[in-house]
């Protein structure tokens, strides 16, 4: 009695799902035709077909033909899409419709841009408007430059007289006023006034930014008071270091020479991205060291050339030090006048 009732139980099973089955397939059903240009003919190979609101679609083969399985009831739309073309839409209303082949003709999207121009220089509009003369000194250049540093280098550019004042302290002047105390200059590192306190003008490089740190140096040559204020008067060394989002890594320098000259540096950079990979932070760190001895004036042999005894009361005139030329009531008299 159970056995009997366990077959019956399966048989009725086997025919439900067996008509669960031919239903399924009877409610999908496949449609198929072609895309083709609508001028020239040409099938359009790579074609998107879909029904619309779904992610149900397929694309076109090489010949342009396609072949879509729509599970979907009827009402519903059929959208044909092609880069460069407009994409057209076919209503499906009912299950006959499916059941004919498509023949779509697609014309070509006719999109009028805007004219676009790049237009590139080697200055900015800013320098453009400057009527002044402005020389550069960049990356490139700074690199190879013949000097023994790149702030020497800039006696090379037009319309500059360079003075060594001491070891290390280079003087920068235009517009023929040459002096060791350039205080009509006006020197900049990143848009900051970079001149020593108590001086009242920049001492060469030794408040700027080590040479691996700089991408580039523009030299104003002349007045720039509209554009830099009333200090610009002879001209303006404007120093820009290297952006750490642009230049990050480790970067080391030491140079050595005579007269115990040492000079080592080291930059450090390094970006930190967010969790999309976007650059978020950056930073950098210098570090410059210079050790040198220079020239000092302890020679007090006699200068020979000058010491002649009918005009040199005092009978000895040393190289290196001044005054001695004189008899003490001599200077003693000056001094009070």
């Amino acid at each position: 009695m159970v056995e009997t009732f366990r077959l019956a139980l399966m048989k009725q099973l086997f025919t439900f799902l067996t008509l669960f089955f031919w239903c399924s397939i009877s409610i999908a059903q496949n449609i198929s035709g072609i895309l083709l240009d609508k001028q020239n003919g040409e099938p359009l190979i790579g074609a998107t077909v879909s029904v619309k609101g779904t992610t149900n679609g397929t694309v076109t083969d090489i010949d342009g033909k396609f072949e879509l399985k729509i599970t979907e009831k009827p009402p519903l739309t059929l959208s044909f899409s092609y880069i460069g073309y407009e994409t057209q839409e076919m209503a499906i209303n009912t299950p006959d419709d499916l059941k004919r082949s498509f023949n779509i003709k697609m014309g070509g999207a006719e999109n009028i841009l805007k004219d676009v121009e790049i237009v590139d220089t080697r200055i900015t509009q800013k320098q453009q408007e400057n009527p002044l003369t402005i020389e550069s000194m960049g990356l490139g250049a700074i690199k190879q430059t013949a000097s023994s540093t790149f702030y020497e280098g800039l006696g090379a550019l037009k319309g500059v007289d360079m003075t060594a004042a001491s070891l290390g302290f280079v003087v920068i002047n235009t517009r023929g006023f040459n002096s060791t105390s350039p205080v009509r200059s006006l020197q900049l590192l990143d848009g900051a006034d970079n001149q020593a306190p108590g001086l009242n003008f920049s001492v060469g490089n030794f408040a700027g930014a080590t040479e691996i740190d700089i991408q580039k140096v523009d030299l104003i040559v002349g007045a720039s008071s509209p554009l830099y204020g009333p200090n610009a008067f002879n001209g303006v060394i404007n120093l820009q270091t290297k952006n750490p989002f642009y230049y990050p890594g480790l970067t080391l320098f030491v140079k050595g020479a005579e007269r115990n000259l040492f000079e080592g540096a080291f930059r450090y950079a390094r970006v930190f991205k967010n969790k999309l990979g976007a650059d978020k932070f950056a930073f950098k760190v210098n570090f410059s060291y210079l050790r040198a001895s220079d020239w000092a004036a302890n020679n007090l042999a006699a200068a020979t050339d000058s010491w002649q005894p009918a005009t040199n009361f005092g009978g000895y005139d040393a190289v290196n030090r001044y005054g001695d030329e004189l008899l003490p009531e001599t200077r003693s008299t000056l001094m009070i006048f």
